[in-house]
Parts: structure tokens; C-alpha cells; sequence
């Protein structure tokens, strides 16, 4: 579950460590009893909105962001919560306590719990173009809302819930095609509505339900690993990893289908599927995430880059670069000298 670990939380105050339980209310001198429900952040090209709805043992967290001009960095100091983030898009590293990490480079499923105290480390690069939405639930979520003991759930949620299981946990799923829409409709819904108890309530179980179902898909196809879909998931894994290797070249459907193994049809349907996007969306989020990386280095100028993510013409690379992050590379250059 943890990789390797290679990056460090430097020390730090008291100050800077926050609570799940204290996420977006501000400190008073009564102590944590303002509620803004909704936050937002504009200035230049950077602006951010996050909105909270919180229940009895359910706070639901939706947001998202484009950019910094500086790396961001939060602390957040662990307690009887279990947090699952639906994340379409982002980059960030997140780091437990110094006992490991993992790297998010764009849709998937993050499921993070560990002892209280637990100190986790959030990284995000500046520049960043993120959009999720969290669960934070306490066990009772369970029986409370959707009436479901704890010797019901699937692993790995099984093991994560019961009361004596203390270890630092940072688990990652894909992101299926069902739960992205999930996540987008909540992302897309009004605030006025996002407020409402039941339907905080109505989203936190349908994005659970769903959750759930993969975790269930996933332990069968695990004990009929080698044939049917197992076999069929694998090769699409595959294929993904063929378009981080090969992202310059201007590969087809046909060639990608005939490197894995798999009939253009399977290749198409199956990688929604299994991912939440299509092989052309993930090919494009591959090659702009990697455009945004050469341009740090100023040597390089767009024509390059352009043609180095697989793109022969500046144009149509700034063209979809804006439409990606919503600034040209132009405008990182001048924001990144």
C-alpha cells in the first residue's frame, strides 16, 4: 500500500497542523465556531473554491483549484475518521507520518486512515490543477446510513473499520467511470443544494455504494485472476503504460490494440471502464502534465515542448494546453520565471 519512502515532512508547529474535525472553521476566540460552508480564492490566474457540508459522522468535501504560484503544503493531524477522496484530476504527494507515500498523477481513488495523531503531509506542486471530492466518516457511517455492519464491508475497508485496527493505511483504487460521475455531480451541483443534510447525506451513500461495488468486482476478479476480466484489466493496464511511455508519438487505436493484445472495441469500452476516461483523454492528460513539467525549464522554449509532448505545431499544443489548465504556456512561463 505505502511506497518507499523518499520525502520527509519537515518539523513543524503547532500552528500549522489542522484537525479533520476543525476543516474549514476558523478559529475564534471561543474557540472553532465559525462554519463558512464555502470558500473561494481569485487572484490572477490562481483561484480556488472548496465547499464543506458536515452530518454526524459524515463531513463531505468538495473542491477544486487551479494553480499556485508557490507549492502548497498542509498539515493535518489525524483522528477517528476514515477519509476517501474521489480525485478527477491533480497532482500531490501525501506522505504519512515519514512512514511512506504515494504520488497522485491524475483520476483515482485514495482511501487514507491510521491512529490518532497520525501527522499526513500534503504536497502539491504549484501550477496545479486539481478537482475531488472527500469523504471524511466516522465508522458509524456504516450502520447509521447504510445500515451495513462492519463484517458486511469488503476488504480493505473491512480491516480499516474495525475498532482495533490502528495502522497507517494509504490504499488506491481506480477511479471507474461510475464513480467520476459521481464526483462530478457533485462537483457541478449549486452550493445552495450541496448544503442540504439530505443531500449530503444522498452522495456520501451513492459514492460509497459504488465504492464498494468495485471493491466487491475487484475481489472476485482477484480470485479469478488469469482468465476473463482479470486477464482483460491487466492488458488495459498495459496499454496505459504504453501511452506514458510512448505519449510523443502519434500512436492509433489500432496500434495500441495491437501491442496489448486486444480488439479495438475491448480496448475502448474496457479502458473507460476501468479508468473513468477514454484512452484519448488519458493520452492528453498524460502529454500536458508532462508539458507543464518542461516548461520549469526555461531552455526549453514552447516549439519545443510542443514538439516534444507530440505536437507538431505550437498552436494547436497552446490551444489545448489553455483548454486543459486554462492559461497558455506563455502565461506559466511568466508566472514561473
Amino acid at each position: 500500500m505505502l511506497q518507499a519512502q523518499t520525502l520527509f515532512p519537515k518539523k513543524v508547529v503547532s500552528e500549522e497542523i489542522s484537525l479533520i474535525s476543525t476543516l474549514g472553521l476558523v478559529r475564534s476566540a471561543e474557540g472553532y465556531r465559525h462554519h463558512p460552508e464555502w470558500s473561494e480564492s481569485r487572484q490572477g490566474r490562481e483561484w480556488s473554491w472548496r465547499h464543506i457540508c458536515r452530518q454526524p459522522g459524515i463531513a463531505l468535501v468538495a473542491g477544486e483549484s487551479y494553480g499556485s504560484s508557490t507549492d502548497q503544503v498542509a498539515h493535518t493531524k489525524w483522528e477517528d475518521y476514515i477519509k476517501i477522496s474521489f480525485c478527477l484530476r491533480g497532482r500531490n504527494t501525501t506522505v504519512l507520518d515519514g512512514f511512506g507515500q504515494h504520488q497522485q498523477r491524475g483520476p483515482e481513488v485514495l482511501i487514507i486512515s491510521g491512529p490518532p495523531e497520525m501527522l499526513k503531509v500534503d504536497m502539491e506542486p504549484r501550477g496545479t490543477q486539481t478537482a475531488a471530492v472527500s469523504l471524511c466518516l466516522q465508522p458509524s457511517f456504516f450502520p447509521l446510513y447504510m445500515g451495513l455492519a462492519v463484517e458486511e464491508l469488503p476488504e480493505p475497508l473491512r480491516t480499516i473499520v474495525m475498532p482495533e485496527a490502528n495502522a497507517q493505511v494509504l490504499h488506491r483504487l481506480d477511479l471507474t467511470s461510475a464513480l467520476a460521475a459521481a464526483t462530478r455531480a457533485v462537483l457541478s451541483a449549486p452550493c445552495s443544494v450541496r448544503r442540504q443534510a439530505h443531500y449530503c447525506q444522498a452522495k456520501s451513500v451513492e459514492l460509497m455504494y459504488l465504492l464498494l461495488d468495485q471493491m466487491s468486482v475487484s475481489q472476485k476478479e482477484h480470485w479469478r485472476r488469469g482468465t476473463g476480466h482479470s486477464r482483460r484489466d491487466r492488458l488495459l493496464h498495459e496499454a496505459r503504460e504504453l501511452l506514458a511511455q510512448r505519449y510523443a508519438q502519434n500512436l492509433t487505436l489500432e496500434q495500441i490494440s495491437k501491442a496489448v493484445g486486444l480488439n479495438r472495441l475491448a480496448l475502448t469500452s474496457g479502458f473507460r471502464k476501468l479508468f473513468g476516461i477514454s484512452v484519448h483523454e488519458c493520452l492528453q492528460v498524460i502529454r500536458m502534465e508532462r508539458a507543464f513539467e518542461l516548461l520549469q525549464d526555461r531552455a526549453n522554449t514552447i516549439s519545443q515542448v510542443a514538439e516534444a509532448v507530440g505536437y507538431q505545431h505550437a498552436c494547436t499544443f497552446s490551444t489545448a494546453f489553455r483548454a486543459h489548465f486554462g492559461c497558455s504556456p506563455r502565461e506559466v512561463r511568466v508566472s514561473n520565471p
